[in-house]
This record gives structure tokens, sequence and C-alpha cells, in this order.
């Protein structure tokens, strides 16, 4: 079976995904490790760093060495010795692995690649299949701008089938942007947090265009209970603005013109993307909270194997 990469995604398999396929995806359950748990935390270069949480217990300590990260110094250890020392940790065998899924309006778009509905779909499904080979217990929280499903922590497939029969029911919706409510995502990290034990590994996959401060709040307070990744997804127009000209966008039924023949509307729509991105990345300052990104035309596996090792 190919990966993303080498087998294009076409037609409806740009805006949806079925059953069968995320069931497929159980074959590459091996190719990064949640067991690892250790990632490159992008603000503070390219350092990795050991996640910690109830999924880890104390073993021991060690002379400190300059990759080690300073949350984990043993001060205890180093006052009686004069010398620093790190924390060890050995692994658990079980851990909550808790996946947010923003399926809302504005994730129902993309000009190249893949929805971004359907990247967050592929994303947590490996994600989930993951966690599920390694014996973690999974759970999850999968939104959109009308209602949310919670799906408590479980092992095996009866953890995970429903989680991906979720996934599927959400891509093949097609949501109102009318409807589309910033409270919702506030709604949907309310039950995670009823959801996830304190040390769960939890994963929030978004476009985040719905960041209000009470959201950044929530999620500073699950970053310091817990380890925390928040994933990003974006469209390369996003990004980087088109050559001058008239463009047709699809909206639900209907379709706009969009003209972007001055200079000054590309800046102020790339711009309003880069601080989206800083905002989000800026939480990393906060507790254990990690950034990560993957655009609509990437392999999300190949991403998924980039940050974690």
């Amino acid at each position: 079976m190919n990966t993303l990469k080498e087998n294009k995604r076409t037609g409806n398999q740009c805006i949806s995904v079925t059953l069968e396929e995320l069931m497929q995806l159980a074959s590459y359950a091996k190719a990064f490790s949640l067991s690892a748990l250790r990632i490159k935390k992008q603000l503070s270069g390219n350092h990795l760093s050991p996640l910690l949480g109830r999924g880890m217990e104390f073993v021991g300590s060690r002379r400190y060495q300059i990759q080690d990260d300073i949350r984990h110094i043993d001060w205890k250890t180093t006052a009686r010795s004069g010398k620093t020392h790190t924390k060890l940790f050995s692994e658990e065998k079980e851990r909550e692995v808790i996946l947010c899924g923003d399926l809302s309006a504005s994730m129902f778009f993309a000009t190249q690649g893949v929805f971004k509905s359907v990247q967050a779909a592929l994303m947590m499904s490996h994600l989930a299949w993951s966690a599920v080979k390694a014996g973690h217990r999974l759970g999850g929280v999968i939104y959109n701008d009308l209602h949310h499903n919670e799906y408590r922590p479980t092992r095996g497939q009866r953890g995970i089938l429903p989680f991906l029969q979720g996934l599927v029911d959400s891509t093949m919706s097609r949501p109102n942007p009318s409807e589309a409510s910033p409270t919702k995502m506030c709604q949907a990290l309310e039950e995670l947090e009823r959801v996830a034990s304190p040390g769960s590994l939890i994963v929030v996959v978004s476009d985040f265009r719905h960041l209000t401060a009470d959201l950044h709040d929530r999620l500073i307070q699950l970053g310091r209970q817990s380890d925390l990744f928040l994933c990003m997804i974006f469209d390369p127009l996003e990004k980087s603005w088109p050559k001058q000209g008239t463009y047709s966008v699809g909206i639900g039924d209907k379709f706009l013109q969009i003209n972007v023949s001055t200079k000054k509307k590309m800046e102020s729509y790339h711009r309003q993307f880069l601080e989206r991105r800083d905002k989000v990345k800026s939480l990393t300052n906060f507790g254990r909270i990690h950034f990560m990104e993957c655009c609509t035309d990437q392999d999300c596996l190949e991403v998924l194997k980039e940050y974690f090792n």
C-alpha cells in the first residue's frame, strides 16, 4: 500500500474520507512512535525535549547534559551533590492519548492537495492507530459549528472504531459557513478537559481561525496538566497569496469572485495568517505545549514522522 505522497488523492478523496481507508492506515502504526515521546520544540531551536506526564515514571537522576530540558533538573540531588543533575523517567505501559479534531466550516477548504478537514482526519487517524498499537487508551472530541462528539478513553478496537467513524461522518457533512461559531471550539475544549486525565497526551488539530482569548487561556491550562500538541492545518493560499487577478471561490453551493489586484490586499491577507500562526506558536512558552503544522498539499504521515522521533 502506498503512502499519500506516492498515491496522490484525487476527486472525492480530496473532500472526504471513508472508514475502509482509515482502517487501512493501521499498517502505518509503527511509522512513528508516540511511545518515544520526543519532539523538536520549534521555538527553542532543534533541541529534543522528552515529554513527561502520567505516562512517564521517575526512575532516578544523572549528571545534567547541555541538551537536557532545564525543567527536569533534579534540584534536590543538585543541592546535595553540588553538581547539576537531571531526572530520568521510564515510560509506563499505558497512557491516555486524547485527540481533538476541528471539523468546522473553515476546515472544508483547499486550493491544493486535500480539504483541511480531510488532512485533519488523516492525521488524527495515524495518531489514533499509533496510540492503539502501542497499548495506550484512545479518546477524543470531534466538533463542528453545530455540535461535538465525545469519545471516552478506551483500549483497542473498541476505542478506535467509533472515533474513526466519527471522522468519516464529519468529513462527509457539508457545514454552512453562516453557522460558524467561535464558541464551539471553546465548548469542545471544555469537554476535552472532562475527558482527559492529568498526564494525558493531547493533540488538537485545527486551523485555529477561532483562537479567542478564552481559548488561549484554556489551552494554557491544558498544557499545565498534560503534554499538549497544537497541530495547525493550513492551505498554501493562506500562507502565500496568489498572483494578481480575479479568482472564483466556492462557499457551500455558492461561488464568489475575489479580486486580488492590489498589493495592499495581498499583504493584509498574508499578515493575518502569520499573526494567527504566531499566536498559536506563542503558546509553546507555557507548560508542556508544542507546536506543529501541516499544509494541505503535504503527506501528513511524513509530517508526523518529522516531528515525532
